[in-house]
């Protein structure tokens, strides 16, 4: 039977997300800037909703309703290019954190088998499974794979939990630092 490495891993995994959010709320949630600016991204985009449900029985559209759509999807770009920039500083400390985090944990368990995983890896993530390992089984799970897996799922369930998540119409907006197209 294996001990409860697995289990500690996945410790130091939601203890890592929890500190890098309060670096996040430190930094950047706490800041009337932010909320303001997440504010403005909720409003514009619940406004621009609205105008495209109200509209959207319409068989074309007057110049008027699609410079008004084009003015508030604008706004909801620039305000969530806003909002993607002022998150940078925490992102950087955070990888940082996360980094040194990562390093420390795989030196204490490093060369161990912490799990075993219900099926072989497959070649995609044999690497991660199996890294620092010296086994032939390929059921047997480092601690790479591991930490890489709760830190992937548990992250955004933490945000949400905590209450941290982007608005949605950030989500729904398209890449904000896509090059703007030019129209003929």
């Amino acid at each position: 039977m294996y001990s409860w490495d697995g289990v500690a891993i996945m410790g130091v995994s939601i203890a890592g997300t929890l500190f890098c959010e309060l670096i996040s709320w430190i930094l950047i949630y706490r800041k009337s800037s932010y909320q303001s600016l997440v504010a403005s991204i909720t409003r514009t985009g619940k406004t621009l909703e609205a105008l495209k449900a109200e509209n959207a029985g319409l068989p074309t559209k007057s110049k008027s309703l699609k410079k008004k759509e084009e003015r508030l999807e604008k706004l909801l770009k620039e305000n969530s290019f806003e909002l993607q920039k002022s998150k940078m500083t925490a992102t950087v400390f955070s990888s940082v954190a996360l980094l040194i985090l990562y390093t420390l944990t795989s030196r204490h368990f490093s060369g161990q088998i912490v799990a075993k995983l219900p099926f072989e890896a497959p070649w995609i993530i044999k690497g991660a499974a199996q890294r620092g390992l010296n086994t032939g089984d390929l059921t047997d799970c480092s601690m790479t794979y591991v930490y890489v897996v709760c830190s992937a799922g548990l992250r955004p369930n933490i945000q949400k939990l905590l209450g941290f998540t982007p608005p949605r119409q950030v989500a729904q907006q398209k890449n904000p630092f896509e090059p703007k197209k030019e129209e003929d």
